[in-house]
């Protein structure tokens, strides 16, 4: 499937530079190609910024954290449609970029978001009963056969608590210890 997703894409975007050479002509085409990226580099930059200080907004607790969740996911998503080649994508890309677009698109993100969770939730992906077990080096996950106890780190008696370790090297703490 993922495969016939690659061809319908190189059919839009070679159909569209073909139709557009047609239309305006192959150097104009080629200029306007080289202008979405060049256009497109400059907004990926700005919105970044943008992006960045509504989170670090939302983060200090001056905004719901929601938005500014979204418009990063979108930015990002059209970040990555700047960089794919091809004019559709590069124009995709820089339609996801424009605020006005962002907001008309956040309520979309966020059902398709609340339904992926639900949907997580519901099937037990989410919350697994016997808990997480990464996927790692073994037929069973990482660190598998291993017993976890959790517990708490006391202190021996007789000790004083936390150590000086800044002057240690190597082993040795450069005082005389005897």
């Amino acid at each position: 499937m993922p495969l016939l997703y690659f061809f319908l894409y190189l059919v839009v975007e070679i159909s569209a530079l073909v139709w557009l050479g047609s239309a305006i002509g192959v150097l104009w085409t080629v200029f306007v190609v080289i202008a979405l990226s060049a256009l497109g580099m400059v907004a990926i930059r700005s919105q970044g910024r943008r992006v960045l200080s509504e989170l670090r907004s939302a983060n200090a607790g001056r905004r719901s954290p929601g938005g500014a969740v979204a418009d990063g996911a979108l930015v990002a998503l059209g970040s990555v449609l700047l960089t794919i080649p091809g004019l559709v994508s590069s124009v995709l890309g820089l339609l996801l970029m424009i605020p006005l677009t962002r907001a008309l698109l956040r309520p979309i993100i966020a059902r398709f978001a609340a339904r992926r969770v639900e949907t997580a939730v519901v099937s037990g992906r989410a919350f697994p009963p016997g808990g997480f077990r990464p996927q790692g080096f073994g037929p069973q996950g990482f660190g598998a056969g291993h017993v976890v106890i959790d517990g708490d780190v006391m202190p021996e008696p007789g000790d004083s608590g936390p150590r000086d370790t800044r002057g240690v090297i190597d082993g040795t703490t450069g005082r005389d210890e005897r």
